[in-house]
């Protein structure tokens, strides 16, 4: 599939057969939505362990780019699935991998000066012209990615020893994406305790968006060995990721269009009936949920030199969610 990994998850649910219960259809975007956010904040770091503990003091830098994914563990993917539509199939590898969730950035590192240690800048966003491609092929997507590490060596590589650093950084992470569910209405119901509502939907377009602040903390140990490295290292992770989800599309309210100055109104009766919505309009509503767990992960892979020219292979392993990740960084380095 050509699509960024993520679409898979809309596209299986605009193929099922949709849920009538607005309950149901909040409890499967708010249980998949508790699942992805631990994910996000070592999501967010992409770019920034590199092969080599530390990289030396100046004149060393180094610059490349890093593609990779995290997992979201397949268990609230199916339960997602499960409430919200039926008939559906979760294909093999996402039933064995849990949801990709894409992560890329451009990256540099410089050799700091009488100390050793080295600093880091990480950067990613779409441009105009790689939107208006995706915008092309049926959904539309954003993502921007920011951070910052300095990494501190406490062992320099000798004959014996392998180099080892502490580092500490900060990331932030935005993501959105929908895409048209190919369906002319929609309604769902609920009771706020006196009575039966219905809220439909015209056109809509299934929604998700996803953001992360935090602070990350390392120690890694590298070893250079003619042209491979092998590298080991475990990160913590400490922040906010918030991850919204649902349905971007005109409403109306017991047949009639749902205006401003009515939301407040249909959210006091949503409360009534047991259902939450962090964000509701007259273009739409959303689900969500916050997570502030501290994630720890572990790391590891090789990397192959060829002269300046460097590839990273990563493998992590979150223990707490038990989700995978990897990625993959080509960089010049002097």
């Amino acid at each position: 599939m050509k699509r960024i990994a993520i679409v898979i998850l809309l596209a299986l649910v605009a193929s099922g057969a949709w849920a009538q219960d607005l309950g149901d259809f909040q409890n499967g975007f708010t249980g998949f939505a508790s699942a992805l956010a631990p994910t996000l904040s070592y999501n967010a770091t992409a770019g920034n362990n590199w092969s080599d503990a530390y990289i030396g003091n100046l004149p060393h830098f180094g610059i490349g780019a890093a593609v990779g994914f995290t997992s979201v563990p397949i268990g609230e993917l199916t339960t997602l699935i499960g409430t919200i539509a039926s008939g559906v199939e979760i294909p093999a590898a996402l039933s064995q991998l849990g949801l990709p969730v894409p992560a890329a950035a451009l990256s540099a590192k410089i050799g700091g000066f009488i100390l050793p240690f080295d600093l880091g800048l990480k950067a990613m966003m779409l441009t105009p012209e790689m939107t208006a491609s995706l915008d092309a092929m049926g959904f539309s997507f954003d993502y921007s990615l920011f951070g910052g590490n300095v990494r501190y060596a406490l062992l320099k590589q000798n004959v014996l020893l392998p180099d080892v650093s502490v580092g500490a950084g900060y990331n932030r992470l935005n993501g959105a994406i929908s895409m048209p569910l190919g369906i002319t209405g929609q309604s769902f119901t609920f009771n706020d305790g006196a009575s039966d509502h219905v809220l439909a939907v015209s056109d809509p377009d299934l929604a998700l968006s996803w953001t992360t602040d935090s602070f990350d903390f390392t120690v890694q140990a590298s070893k250079k060995i003619l042209f491979i490295e092998p590298y080991l290292g475990a990160g913590l992770s400490v922040g906010k990721s918030t991850v919204r989800g649902g349905i971007e599309s005109q409403l109306t309210y017991d047949g009639a269009a749902v205006t401003e100055s009515q939301v407040e109104a249909i959210r006091q009766a949503l409360a009534a009936g047991g259902i939450a919505m962090p964000e509701l309009s007259a273009d739409g509503f959303m689900f969500g949920s916050e997570d502030a767990t501290p994630a720890f992960r572990v790391y590891g892979g090789l990397s192959l030199s060829l002269f300046v020219v460097k590839l990273d292979t990563t493998v992590t392993y979150a223990l707490a969610s038990r989700s995978l990740g990897a990625q993959v960084m080509l960089r010049v380095q002097f």
